[in-house]
């Protein structure tokens, strides 16, 4: 686990210096770069703030999350220093969970917080750095580690709307639930199927002799990505049903997803099955990361 690095310099950028854990200006920069731009676009009309909500959501061992958080400096007797103080440092941590207000790390027990002061969590993800204020909301340690909970404060829709691109694959992942009963639909396969949130649907085809993997299909929001073991690559496209403009997909008259929307359909599935909750079986799981090879 990674240990505390001093954090002397302002956390703003170079045309906007601010001090140490201040609120930054309302300004787009870096922190709030956007994963993805042409889906996962979030209306900010009709509540974005409950999108998510406080459902906390675990991060899968594979999904390349970097995380630290900026804790205030503290005097010999325990005190926070002000904001800004050159004693402030960056630490280096284990994410346990994040939900749609917050986020809880493990950190090296070395680390000193309290609940109620101010910090800074900071996430990468794809080479993409996002940063945003937070309060200490749980802080607590033992010999092998500490933990602090988060509740973050975002500024402004842009933002929250780049947090909830990150949070998007952890939910609809995590979420995943097999189902008890599943209607079969095709001779000599035998279909499992899960659900999840937002009428996330992922169904894999098994071979009804050997009960080899022979096929899947995962509908997560607008889109359908589908693999086989017959076939190199993956298949992607609109799920039935979905809205595009002023049309409707379905089979009769399919919809073509765009190059740059493509990619990022297939870098969201990705990172939804980085994520996938343990529901999924192991060797599920590895036949879907074949396609990412």
């Amino acid at each position: 686990m990674a240990t505390g690095k001093n954090n002397p310099e302002p956390l703003a950028p170079p045309a906007a210096r601010v001090c140490g854990l201040e609120p930054a200006p309302d300004i787009a920069y870096r922190s709030y770069v956007l994963l993805f731009k042409s889906i996962l676009k979030f209306k900010k009309e009709g509540g974005l703030s409950d999108k998510r909500g406080a459902k906390r959501y675990p991060i899968g061992p594979k999904f390349p999350l970097k995380a630290k958080v900026t804790l205030l400096g503290h005097d010999g007797e325990g005190r926070p220093l002000p904001p800004g103080h050159a004693s402030s440092m960056d630490w280096g941590g284990q994410l346990s969970n994040l939900s749609g207000t917050g986020a809880s790390i493990k950190l090296h027990p070395a680390a000193v917080a309290n609940k109620g002061e101010d910090c800074r969590l900071k996430l990468e993800l794809d080479d993409k750095l996002f940063e945003i204020d937070g309060v200490i909301v749980q802080f607590w340690s033992n010999q092998q580690f500490a933990t602090c909970g988060i509740m973050l404060k975002f500024p402004n829709f842009q933002s929250q709307k780049a947090y909830l691109q990150l949070l998007e694959p952890l939910a609809i992942g995590c979420g995943l639930e097999a189902v008890e009963r599943v209607k079969q639909d095709t001779k000599g396969l035998i279909k499992e199927q899960y659900l999840g949130e937002d009428e996330t649907v992922f169904s894999v085809w098994r071979s009804e002799d050997s009960k080899a993997i022979e096929h899947f299909e995962m509908l997560m929001l607008d889109y359908c990505v589908r693999g086989s073991a017959q076939t190199p690559g993956l298949q992607i496209g609109y799920r039935d049903g979905a809205k595009v403009g002023r049309k409707v997909a379905n089979p009769a008259m399919p919809i073509n997803l765009g190059a740059g929307q493509m990619a990022e359909v297939r870098q969201l599935f990705e990172w939804v099955v980085h994520n996938f909750s343990k529901a999924v079986p192991a060797d599920v799981r590895a036949f879907v990361e074949r396609f990412f090879s």
